[in-house]
């Protein structure tokens, strides 16, 4: 299946940038905070670089790996394809901007190997891009400002 991909922005209001990405850049809170993910772990670290395998049961179980390029001063992440199961290819990224308010910017595309059924690889292909995407956005929104309020209290 060709890799499709997608644009997206979201606003989260009463949140500095710095705070999203933090977010954003903490694998191991994923399963907690999207619940697609089963496992996120960090498999390899070098310099900007992590390497980061992701676990997630959409339709079927899905495995994959990406290497993700962090860049803190710009507040925004870059990612390509490294291997996986179901999946055979994702390249994407996410933007951070604003002041007090968080403008995001994620972009990404995703292939599903066949030979699963049409059917499938759709609908995999829907729930870790299409339908999964406004429902990632309000659990990082919620994220935010629960680690907002923690480090006031």
């Amino acid at each position: 299946m060709a890799l499709e991909t997608i644009a997206r922005e979201h606003v989260i209001r009463g949140a500095p940038p710095h705070a999203a990405y933090e977010v954003v850049t903490d694998y191991a809170c994923y399963p907690r905070i999207f619940p697609e993910f089963t496992s996120v772990r960090v498999v390899s670290e070098n310099g900007a670089h992590k390497e980061v395998e992701f676990r997630a049961r959409v339709v079927v179980e899905v495995k994959y790996v990406i290497d993700i390029v962090h860049n803190p001063a710009k507040l925004s992440t870059s990612w390509s394809f490294v291997s996986g199961e179901v999946v055979s290819d994702s390249v994407g990224g996410w933007d951070f901007s604003g002041e007090t308010d968080t403008t995001i910017r994620y972009h990404a595309g995703i292939a599903v190997r066949v030979p699963l059924p049409k059917f499938v690889i759709n609908k995999v292909s829907n729930a870790l891009m299409g339908t999964s995407i406004p429902n990632m956005f309000r659990a990082l929104e919620r994220e935010v400002h629960a680690r907002a309020q923690y480090r006031k209290s």
